[in-house]
């Protein structure tokens, strides 16, 4: 089987498939490396069955695999045609042409069978001659002649007249005493009286038994709880500038929460899995205020135009009790998805600290730098204005925090903000 990109740098090129498969991730490692956004480290594999079919196999990523646009739930078969989807990835599956067809003219045969027999009926009935015997001969039945005309009776009325033959079952017995045929009528009569009898019963039974909950509705055993559905948060925000990839994750589930930051190019990765789970009032709090903007109403804005080599998008996806709600968009959003987005970041991501992981280097640096200077300006000032030096070491502090994500070499203000704190802390 081959493997062809139909997006990204190597559009068009085409990969042959080892019988042992490929893996399909992130990492360097892998046969088919993909460093983008929305693939894991080890995304999925491609394999084949005892059979020698080819199939994908997802080996737990966190977005999942697509073989026709169906998520793959373990595993799914790949056929000639087939379009793999992961993360941004478009890829498709492609017979090999090591082997030639096969030759029709050259297959073997099927022998010719032999002439098929005449069907025999199970049974032969005759019901112009009684005593003759049943054949039981499989070959074909012989030729029966034609019955000769027979000769008119001299007088009719005085011929003897034969008893009435009545078919029973597959073969027919004449009847000797006329009285039967009246007792078998009753007896039928009366087994289809009884049977009328039993269905009624039965069908009377069954009114009253469905009916009984029409009695008593508000009988407190019969009386259904309502069944809520837990809160579910999704934040994603995504961006790609060339080879530059920056991705963050926050997913709230069950009370526990999750967050990822991918951005190869920068050397930063970040993962955490709190253990404590997020207090119910602050769940509380997120539903009250997500439910004020309006969010929950509002429906998936069509995503704007962007390239290959320069994009971004944000997802927010909301779901509880009956409510539901997933948003994806591009810089151009609605003011409903900006006011969640404040939300979220005021209520989970300064809750927990977590609002310098959320950004990309670009605005860290900035933020990073607009704190150095502002921590410098308030320490040149403390013989004038003692005041100012907590200022001074708060600011010092949000500063070095922020240069401390990057790894070496660290930027060249790190430094400067590292000795500025401990020379403030000196002079408290």
């Amino acid at each position: 089987m081959k493997i062809m990109y139909l997006n990204g740098a190597l559009t068009g090129q085409t990969m042959e498939l080892s019988p042992a498969g490929a893996t399909i991730g992130r990492e360097s490692d892998n046969i088919i490396q993909l460093p983008m956004g929305g693939v894991s480290r080890y995304h999925a594999k491609i394999e084949r069955d005892a059979a020698g079919n080819w199939l994908i196999r997802d080996l737990g990523s966190t977005n999942g695999t697509l073989v026709d646009d169906v998520p793959v739930n373990g595993a799914a078969p790949l056929a000639a045609g087939s379009v793999i989807t992961i993360g941004d990835q478009l890829l498709r599956c492609m017979d090999s042409d090591a082997s030639p067809a096969a030759n029709p003219a050259s297959a073997p045969q099927p022998a010719p069978s032999a002439p098929s027999q005449p069907q025999q009926p199970a049974f032969f009935f005759r019901p112009q001659n009684t005593t003759s015997s049943v054949p039981t001969s499989t070959g074909p039945l012989p030729e029966q002649p034609k019955p000769a005309p027979a000769a008119p009776a001299a007088n009719p009325a005085s011929a003897p007249v034969p008893p009435p033959e009545v078919p029973h079952g597959l073969f027919k017995k004449k009847q000797d005493k006329p009285r039967s045929s009246g007792s078998k009528k009753f007896l039928s009569n009366v087994i289809f009286a009884l049977i009328i009898i039993l269905i009624a019963i039965v069908g009377l039974w069954l009114f009253l038994k469905l009916s009984e909950p029409q009695q008593a509705p508000s009988s407190p055993s019969v009386t259904k709880k309502k069944v809520e559905n837990p809160f579910i948060l999704y934040y994603e925000k995504e961006s790609v500038s060339g080879p530059a990839v920056f991705r963050f994750v926050l997913q709230l589930e069950n009370g526990l929460m999750e967050v990822t930051l991918d951005e190869p190019q920068n050397k930063r990765r970040y993962y955490e899995l709190f253990k404590d789970p997020v207090p119910d009032t602050l769940i509380d709090k997120l539903k009250q205020q997500i439910l004020e903007t309006g969010f929950m109403e509002l429906q998936q804005e069509k995503i704007a135009g962007t390239s290959q080599d320069n994009r971004q998008h944000r997802r927010i996806m909301v779901g509880f009790d009956n409510k539901f709600c997933d948003v994806k968009v591009t810089n151009d959003v609605s003011e409903t998805f900006n006011r969640v987005e404040t939300i979220i970041n005021e209520t989970l991501l300064d809750e927990y600290d977590l609002g310098v992981i959320s950004q990309n280097v670009d605005r860290i640096l900035e933020d990073a730098r607009t704190f150095l200077f502002v921590a410098e300006e308030a320490y040149r000032s403390i013989d004038t204005t003692p005041s100012n030096l907590p200022k001074a070491i708060t600011n010092y502090k949000l500063a070095l925090r922020r240069y401390q994500l990057f790894d070496d070499p660290k930027p060249a203000e790190w430094k400067t903000a590292r000795d500025g704190l401990a020379r403030a802390e000196a002079k408290l």
